[in-house]
């Protein structure tokens, strides 16, 4: 048995530790190899460690990335050259020696007082006593050391005590200090000086000037993929050292002898404006950087090492980007699924997700390989190429990582900016096509407010197991059936699917082939039909008969428009009016009664068979459908030349119950062309009856454009509008008094064309959102931003209540309490309702700021109200009026409405402050 005090280690005690800047004979003893690195293909030495692009590390001789620390090289300078970071402390500790007697200097001892004994001490160093030290810098960013006496001195400086030092030059009152001579200098500093300087905060170290350059391992760049092998990224680092290496041979082949001062001057700066870029890149200099003028700074001089800097910042801390990520031109595609997407073949053989092997998957991923469906696999630290190589055949075993190919069925996330509320991210199902646009069905329009005429959005594509499930349970389509601001479908049949079902309703009877060409896109088989009539028509089906083919099973519902019993249609409003309605209401039974899966099922039944329906039948609009009768025109633009006496009366003084006669006499000139474009015209069908926007829009294209400038409630001035009124005096003198154009008012329309004057007016009132933009909510983007900072650490607590969790301070007692609603139970503890608030205020603020429409105009104040916060109180008509609304009683007694009006006015009187105020302070 050995003896135990044999393997006693005996106590130490650590007195001192050093810290300093690396000597050059340090740098050297690093270095793996006693050779310096004089060629740019050394850089990627297989002496530096792993990655390499082949082989192994030659100076440990591991071949696992995690098994190599990596090695040190070094670069040999032919000529010394400054520290760039430590130039600014060289230069203040040089002020405080004598350079010719390298002692310290007494600042306080003056010559004119000295004694005998203190003159012949100070005698050596009283004719450089007046040099001083400065710090410059060169044009391609090199600092120097400059020594300089001033002008005004008795007799011009000689440099020759400098030759001990180096080179006996100059005789001017400035000469630069070389770094060569500094680094005898420092050597050359006494032990007792060294004690003083060190006293003061200074060390003089070797390590303030550069004679070698340490180069870093190769494992400190990123490996990409090769066959089978790691290989060394493209750093720039990489690039930065080449530089330096090439400005080494050009000053060794430019020398034909030993340098003079001149040339070891220019040599040093060369030399050490490509060791600054590199130093700089790498992070270690504390040079200041110059700064991108996206940023706010200017910018001088462009610098590429500077920028190099700048993009990896960028990337690494300022920039939204990923690699998983794509960007794409919409198409429609209403026979696909409403959770479906289709990916161009061209994206998907280009992103991968990743798939950890395991004993349950491995023969599935084992079949993809051998399928040529992956890319790469991870096996520990090192990558693999699947695609090419000598690596040949591999065999899958659990641990490693496969990166495999889009393949239908996988689950990405898509995005249309600007995201204006929550519902803008979308989980879908991937299908792979081999068109070059991105895919989705219309009915996806809805909620990324997108359409297809050249709209793009944005795919992402999970990688991890958390990320994935984070996908499909907050963002997949059955889970965001419902808005969150509104409780409405964000799903919603567009123009083609309705008109398709006024189409379907107009006809209502399906023969044979017609009712098996659409039944092919349903779940269920066709019922009996409705009509057997052997000698005439043959059997025939109904519009309702086919649609309930598409309903769920077992599938009953009864509104006040419609009745439903075993999926089948017994009763139906057959107005084609109310056709949008009754599907929302059938809609909304199927989701509260069979749940959101049914719902996506009805939908992506419903849809292709409303499209087949469409391209069957056909649907074209000419030329017909806009033409109006002249005698109709006739008696419309003769009435709204009449209200010219209302205008004038509102353009001389104000008053709100003319401006409401002019309104309702307006909308009464509509009525002849709605009834139109309702009766005799097929653009009734296709646009929807209970939109007024939509029959604004048609009015203006076959009847009259309406008043289109007005010197109220528009954010162009009134001096634009008297300017208008003068145009038209100035180019139609001979027209009677008082015509509407001179007001504003367009009886034309733009089907029968506009005159000059008439554009411009046109062009003024649909162009108001260029001086909207101007005003207020110049960006939309910006207010959502700020909002979302503000509001989304607004949350529900479990106590029901409403706070701000970063300072805990109580925003509501209860949500949805002002309402008069108890908790609502879709939203619980945890829940964002900020972020619901900030995505509710984004759309009506772009709406506001986009939207051109006269109707706008008061969304638009309304925003301005909610938003902006007065700075002092105006007490203006509208902060004093409230409005009441009677409903009647019923009771068949003559003047309800009048009594109730006369018993709320009796009770209404003033009150004074004092009367309310329970409690009245000044604080």
């Amino acid at each position: 048995m050995e003896d135990s005090s044999s393997s006693k280690v005996s106590d130490g005690i650590v007195k001192r530790i050093k810290f300093g800047l690396a000597t050059p004979q340090e740098i050297c003893k690093s270095s793996i190899s006693e050779c310096p690195i004089t060629h740019p293909s050394l850089l990627l030495n297989p002496f530096l460690g792993l990655p390499l692009e082949a082989g192994r590390c030659e100076s440990c001789g591991t071949a696992e990335p995690g098994q190599c620390e990596g090695h040190f090289g070094y670069i040999e300078l032919p000529i010394p050259i400054y520290h760039p970071d430590h130039v600014s402390e060289l230069k203040k500790m040089l002020s405080l020696l004598c350079l010719k007697c390298l002692k310290m200097k007494n600042r306080k001892f003056q010559v004119k007082h000295a004694g005998v004994l203190e003159r012949m001490l100070s005698s050596c160093c009283e004719d450089v006593s007046q040099i001083s030290v400065h710090e410059s810098k060169t044009s391609d960013g090199a600092s120097y050391l400059e020594l300089k006496v001033p002008k005004n001195a008795a007799k011009l400086q000689e440099w020759n005590f400098l030759e001990k030092y180096g080179y006996r030059y100059g005789d001017g009152y400035s000469r630069p200090l070389l770094p060569s001579e500094v680094l005898t200098i420092l050597r050359r500093i006494r032990e007792d000086t060294r004690k003083k300087l060190s006293a003061k905060g200074y060390f003089p170290q070797e390590g303030y000037i550069l004679q070698y350059l340490p180069v870093p391992p190769n494992c400190l760049s990123v490996p990409d993929i090769s066959d089978g092998n790691n290989i060394m990224s493209s750093d720039h680092s990489i690039t930065m050292l080449r530089k330096v290496l090439r400005q080494i041979d050009i000053i060794k082949s430019s020398r034909s002898g030993t340098p003079n001062f001149e040339a070891h001057e220019v040599e040093a700066n060369d030399l050490q404006a490509a060791v600054v870029q590199y130093l700089q890149f790498r992070g270690t200099g504390k040079a200041s950087r110059d700064v991108d003028k996206r940023f706010g700074v200017n910018k001088e001089a462009v610098d590429t090492t500077t920028k190099a800097w700048l993009e990896k910042m960028k990337t690494l801390f300022i920039r939204k980007g990923s690699g998983f990520s794509s960007r794409s031109v919409i198409t429609g595609d209403p026979y696909k699924g409403v959770g479906e997407i289709g990916l161009p073949c061209e994206i998907a053989q280009k992103i991968t997700f990743e798939e950890r092997v395991s004993q349950h998957n491995m023969a599935y991923l084992q079949k993809l390989v051998d399928e040529k469906l992956c890319l790469t696999y991870k096996d520990g630290s090192s990558t693999y190429s699947l695609r090419e190589g000598s690596k040949g055949h591999t065999f899958l075993r659990p641990g490693q990582i496969v990166h495999r190919r889009i393949m239908d069925g996988d689950t990405v996330f898509i995005n249309r900016p600007p995201t204006t509320h929550k519902h803008s991210l979308q989980a879908l199902s991937v299908y792979v096509h081999d068109d070059h646009t991105v895919k989705i069905n219309p009915l996806m329009c809805g909620p990324l407010s997108a359409d297809f005429d050249g709209d793009c959005i944005h795919l992402f594509y999970p990688q991890s197991l958390s990320a994935k499930a984070e996908v499909v349970e907050l963002f997949s389509v059955g889970k965001q059936l419902l808005s969150s601001h509104t409780g409405n479908f964000n799903l919603q049949l567009a123009t083609d699917s309705l008109l398709s079902l006024k189409l379907m309703f107009s006809n209502y009877f399906f023969h044979r082939a017609a009712a098996q060409q659409l039944a092919m896109f349903l779940q269920m088989a066709l019922p009996d039909p409705a009509l057997v009539d052997v000698r005439k028509s043959g059997t025939m089906w109904t519009a309702l008969q086919i649609l309930g083919t598409a309903l769920p099973d077992g599938f009953d519902s009864c509104g006040e428009t419609h009745t439903i019993g075993k999926s089948q249609f017994l009763g139906v409003d057959y107005n084609r009016d109310l056709i949008s309605s009754i599907l929302n209401d059938v809609i909304t039974s199927i989701y509260f009664m069979k749940g959101p899966n049914d719902v996506l099922k009805f939908f992506n039944y419903l849809q292709p068979l409303l499209m087949e329906n469409l391209c069957t039948e056909g649907f074209s609009i000419s030329l017909r459908d806009f033409y109006m009768s002249k005698a109709v025109r006739d008696v419309i633009q003769e009435r709204i030349q009449c209200m010219s006496k209302l205008l004038h009366h509102l353009r001389l003084s104000y008053n709100e119950s003319v401006e409401v006669q002019l309104e309702h006499h307006l909308r009464n000139e509509k009525l002849p062309v709605i009834d139109f474009v309702l009766k005799s015209s097929g653009m009734g069908v296709l646009i929807d009856s209970k939109s007024e926007s939509a029959f604004n829009k048609v009015v203006q294209q076959i009847g009259f454009l309406g008043l289109q400038i007005s010197d109220r409630g528009k954010f162009y001035s009134k001096t634009l509008v008297n300017d208008m009124a003068r145009l038209f005096q100035k180019k139609y003198p001979s027209v009677g008094t008082n015509p509407s154009e001179e007001f504003g008012l367009v009886r034309s329309c733009l089907f029968y064309g506009l005159d000059p004057y008439q554009e411009m007016i046109h062009s003024i009132s649909s162009r108001e959102v260029i001086v909207r933009s101007t005003r207020g909510l110049t960006e939309p983007g910006t207010l959502f931003k700020n909002l979302m900072a503000i509001l989304r650490d607004v949350v529900i607590c479990y106590d029901g209540t409403v706070r701000n969790v970063s300072s805990n301070s109580i925003i509501q007692f209860e949500y949805g309490a002002s309402g008069g609603s108890n908790l609502p139970s879709e939203f619980c503890a945890g829940d964002p309702v900020g972020v619901l608030a900030a995505t509710a205020m984004s759309n009506p603020a772009y709406k506001a700021v986009l939207d051109s429409s006269p109707s706008s105009n008061s969304s638009w104040e309304m925003m301005k109200e909610i938003l902006l916060c007065g700075v002092s109180f105006k007490n203006d008509v509208s902060d004093r009026r409230v409005i009441l609304y009677l409903n009647d009683c019923g009771c068949r007694r003559g003047y309800c409405r009048e009594k109730a009006a006369y018993v709320v006015k009796n009770h209404l009187s003033k009150v004074c402050l004092k009367d309310a105020a329970d409690e009245f302070l000044i604080e």
